[in-house]
């Protein structure tokens, strides 16, 4: 039996909220049904043509969009939380803990994160208030 830090139990808090806020039914796929697939069959063509074949199959479109957004919105929490134990899961969690990572790193990348956040989410001024 594992024990799980601080960090990994507020890492989940962030996955559950992120997932409400993304999907708040918690609905599957609309275009896939779920399944991460979707098939481009020819009828009389390929084996099997109404389920699917596997010479047919493609990632769904729209499953690709939703873990890119959700893979987003996690990340900019976990930079928003300005939390280092919390950024240390995350980075585990996403493959890109190394054991020389410093705390004081961590610290600086968070904030200069953080600043890059605040900097794309104030509008820029408008560009022609002189004319």
């Amino acid at each position: 039996m594992s024990k799980e830090t601080r960090g990994e139990i507020l890492l989940d808090a962030i996955y559950d909220e992120v997932d409400q806020r993304l999907n708040p039914n918690q609905e599957e796929c609309w275009y896939c049904g779920g399944e991460g697939y979707t098939y481009d069959c020819i009828d009389g063509c390929c084996i099997d043509a109404e389920s699917g074949c596997e010479d047919c199959a493609e990632p769904c479109i729209e499953c690709r969009i939703y873990k890119r957004d959700r893979a987003r919105a996690i990340r900019e929490e976990v930079i928003k939380s300005d939390d280092v134990d919390i950024a240390r899961a995350w980075l585990k969690s996403v493959g890109r803990w190394r054991d020389n990572i410093t705390n004081e790193q961590i610290r600086t990348q968070l904030a200069a994160e953080r600043g890059k956040l605040l900097t794309a989410a104030t509008p820029a001024p408008d560009s022609e208030e002189g004319t």
